[in-house]
C-alpha cells in the first residue's frame, strides 16, 4: 500500500482512541493553567457578561480592562494600558433569553 495511511486504516480502533485520549489530556493541562484567572472571571460574572453581550472584551487576570463594539479600539485601549498580550473575546448576544455565549 503506497502513500500515507488514513487514521483507523490498519491501526485498530483502540489505537486511535488512545491517541485521541492522550491529545485530550494534553489539552486539559493547558486549559487548566493558561489564562485560568480570566476563565474564572467569565464563569463567576454572569450578570456582567450579560451586560457585555454584543461587545468585545479584554480581561487581564481578574480585571476588566476594556470593552466595546469595536474590536480594534478595545485592543488598542488594552495596549495603551500596558497589556502586552491582551486576552480579547467577543460576548455574543443571547440566542435564548438569559444565556450568554462567549466566542473565543
Amino acid at each position: 500500500m503506497d502513500g500515507p495511511r488514513k487514521p483507523g486504516a490498519g491501526w485498530g480502533m483502540m489505537t486511535v482512541m488512545a491517541r485521541l485520549g492522550a491529545a485530550r489530556k494534553r489539552q486539559e493541562i493547558v486549559r487548566s493553567t493558561h489564562r485560568q484567572r480570566e476563565f474564572e472571571w467569565i464563569e463567576t460574572h454572569a450578570d456582567e457578561m450579560r451586560r457585555l453581550a454584543g461587545e468585545w472584551v479584554v480581561l487581564e487576570g481578574d480585571q476588566l480592562v476594556a470593552h466595546g463594539k469595536n474590536a480594534a479600539r478595545v485592543f488598542a485601549t488594552a495596549k495603551r494600558k500596558g497589556i502586552t498580550v491582551p486576552f480579547v473575546f467577543y460576548v455574543e448576544p443571547p440566542a435564548v433569553e438569559g444565556t450568554v455565549h462567549v466566542g473565543l
